[in-house]
């Protein structure tokens, strides 16, 4: 099974570049740099798929017409402890960092907080949302729902999303506590990885339509879509290996889109990614939320940090078992390497030729992008961290 190729990327070149992309087409420079901070920091933790690629779940609606990329969020309704934000058709990237931050605020006054989001497109990597809660001494968990790329455990039929869920807690010394995980066995960014690079999917989780079994032959079921690098079709949903994963992802759809008043639930949206291309589709988002709590209102927030670095001591002192050379706690080396304030991060190949596809598209080029980053900061320096 082949490596999928990638590329080195300094990061401040690659914030710019992204960021960039985004004033081109229309962005407000808040907007743009969050969403180049976003798609980044999924390179520095590793997740691959949640780094620039992850951008073309906000590039098709944009494209499509779906997303206004010139809006801002609004808080539609709040109260003290929860609040309600109205995306405009922005993007996930823009709308649930104003959602985080608001819940922030309110859990630094109350102690918890929880916040709704509808009509917006993707988010990309939810930890970006979470950890902000993390860096102020907080715990919080977000996800949202998407397009029905799953099929319910025992069925053959797209009714669920595989969406993220992530969540994060204030650390002391060690690696904070954090999960960042799909309620999902795989989703169009596998398909995609396969199609490209010629092989099987890691686990044969997909309906196949003519048996009723399950596959892991992509070629069979799937296709890439023009123009694009990391988001395919598949006619073959994904399902779930375990009931309690199928339930996980039952109930993040209850916090997604059930209880959240203005959102739609996973069956209402597009079916395909592709669908997300035609004229008058709806966001392929239904719906987001983020809780978060400031432990600091019920205790010492020392004793907090205290506990959280204990724990994770006393995972790491386990004693490794057959075919295991370390014990390591979730996300350990992704959050190591933004601790250690890495300089440069990987992205995949095929989702960097997406992206100058998407720039020429615009109507722009990398070249003219290049241009402008050499005329920044100088030929010397440009000539040290283009792409390598």
């Amino acid at each position: 099974m082949s490596a999928s190729p990638t590329l080195m990327f300094d990061n401040e070149y690659y914030q710019f570049v992204v960021s960039q992309a985004w004033l081109h087409v229309g962005a407000d420079k808040e907007h743009a740099d969050i969403i180049a901070r976003n798609t980044m920091n999924g390179g520095l933790q590793g997740k691959l798929h949640q780094g620039l690629g992850v951008m073309e779940a906000v590039t098709i609606p944009f494209e499509a017409g779906v997303m206004d990329v010139s809006s801002k969020p609004v808080v539609e309704s709040e109260g003290e402890t929860w609040a309600v934000f109205d995306g405009q058709r922005s993007s996930g990237h823009y709308t649930l960092t104003l959602m985080a931050e608001s819940a922030i605020e309110k859990a630094r006054k109350h102690g918890i907080s929880i916040v709704f989001g509808y009509n917006h497109v993707d988010g990309g990597n939810f930890s970006n949302y979470a950890q902000l809660a993390a860096k102020q001494g907080m715990f919080a968990m977000t996800s949202n729902n998407s397009i029905p790329l799953n099929a319910p455990f025992g069925g053959m039929d797209p009714a669920m999303s595989c969406p993220p869920f992530d969540a994060a807690c204030v650390g002391g010394e060690e690696l904070p506590l954090v999960t960042s995980i799909m309620l999902g066995e795989g989703y169009d960014a596998n398909i995609s990885d396969a199609l490209i690079n010629n092989k099987r999917l890691n686990v044969a989780a997909l309906v196949d339509q003519d048996t009723g079994e399950l596959t892991d032959d992509a070629a069979k079921w799937g296709r890439l879509i023009p123009g694009y690098g990391r988001v395919a079709d598949c006619d073959a949903p994904w399902t779930f290996l375990t009931p309690r994963l199928y339930s996980l992802n039952i109930w993040n759809e209850v916090l997604s889109a059930i209880i959240n008043p203005k959102a739609k639930i996973a069956p209402e949206l597009p079916a395909l990614p592709s669908d997300c291309l035609k004229e008058g589709a709806p966001t392929p988002v239904g719906g987001s939320y983020i809780i978060v709590i400031d432990p600091s209102h019920f205790g010492p927030l020392d004793e907090v940090k205290r506990k959280s670095d204990e724990f994770v001591r006393a995972i790491k002192a386990n004693r490794p078992r057959k075919g295991f050379d370390e014990v390591f706690i979730p996300d350990e080396w992704g959050l190591a390497a933004m601790r250690e304030n890495a300089t440069e991060h990987q992205v995949l190949t095929a989702h960097w030729n997406a992206f100058k596809d998407f720039l020429v598209r615009q109507g722009t080029s990398i070249e003219a992008l290049n241009q402008k980053w050499k005329e920044m900061v100088g030929e010397a320096r440009a000539e040290q961290t283009v792409h390598h």
